[in-house]
């Protein structure tokens, strides 16, 4: 497991970690999300969750069956999941977010990856959003066993970009 320390923020590192990947033994079975706050983006088309111990985000239904073709499904390993305040990449799939993320998603999203503690991605719901909607859930805490499965690992990061899409110190 890759562990950083809070000075790597400080230092425009990409914190990178290794996650363990969930599928759900039966389609359509998971888990709630648990209690949150939401934020929507201004067009309603994605949302994150941000709980105690994990966030989570929502995502078209059509861009949700890209991403999970990257970085849900299968035994192979995908590539890195890239963060930034702009947009979400993995392997093929680019997802460009409308408005940059706000700072309260991005410092989650932070404290997630620089824990010392084993990470998790499965997918989760909630009754509040309507009947079908998936959390791809980034967490602290191990799914119900009874619900998922491991299907491996998976490398996360997150670009300290400060709203602009570029590292610190790179050119356009």
């Amino acid at each position: 497991m890759n562990v950083f320390n809070g000075s790597d923020r400080q230092n425009h590192r990409l914190p990178e970690r290794e996650v363990k990947r969930y599928a759900a033994y039966f389609r359509g079975w998971c888990q709630a999300f648990g209690e949150h706050e939401a934020e929507a983006a201004d067009d309603d088309a994605i949302s994150w969750l941000v709980g105690e111990r994990q966030v989570g985000i929502i995502l078209p239904r059509p861009v949700t069956r890209a991403l999970y073709r990257e970085a849900l499904r299968g035994q192979r390993a995908p590539p890195l999941l890239t963060i930034s305040s702009r947009y979400l990449q993995v392997g093929a799939f680019h997802y460009p977010f409308r408005k940059p993320l706000e700072t309260h998603i991005l410092d989650a999203l932070w404290d997630i990856l620089l824990t010392s503690h084993d990470l998790h991605l499965y997918l989760t719901y909630h009754f509040m959003y309507p009947s079908g909607t998936r959390i791809i859930t980034l967490s602290r805490d191990k799914p119900l066993h009874i619900i998922y499965k491991e299907i491996g690992l998976m490398r996360i990061g997150l670009l300290p970009d400060h709203g602009t899409g570029q590292l610190p110190g790179s050119t356009p």
